[in-house]
């Protein structure tokens, strides 16, 4: 089966609240019909500065089901991704959740404009954090 278009998030927590994190963020996106997590695990610094992940099901205390957390390690997210996350912690005190999502939105839009002749010929991502919701 055909994926894509993908996008990694990548989602900083404090360590002590990395599990309420994970799962209002998984939550929010299990409801989000227009898009669907492929990948998810946190990613970790150790000693040497290096980064390495953690599966979710592996998280102590998580709450969810099981099977669902364990489905979500597919190893789409490489080891590339997985150090180019980690240079992104700069505070030990800090975690980070990594998700690989795919935009299922785009695929319908794609075969709407396929069947007028057209043809979506860039997708460009403007990064841009949004403002916090207190």
């Amino acid at each position: 089966m055909a994926l894509g278009p993908l996008e990694l998030m990548v989602l900083s927590f404090p360590a002590e609240d990395l599990n309420d994190g994970v799962r209002a963020t998984l939550d929010r996106l299990e409801r989000a019909d227009q898009m669907c997590v492929v990948d998810a695990l946190v990613v970790r610094s150790d000693q040497a500065g290096g980064g390495y992940a953690v599966e979710l099901i592996d998280l102590p205390g998580i709450r969810g089901d099981p099977d669902v957390l364990a489905a979500l390690a597919t190893g789409l997210i490489t080891e590339t991704d997985i150090t180019d996350v980690a240079e992104l912690l700069d505070d030990d005190a800090m975690e980070v959740l990594a998700v690989l999502l795919e935009h299922r939105w785009i695929g319908d839009l794609a075969g709407r404009v396929a069947a007028t002749r057209g043809q979506i010929v860039a997708l460009t991502h403007i990064s841009g954090a949004p403002s916090p919701v207190y």
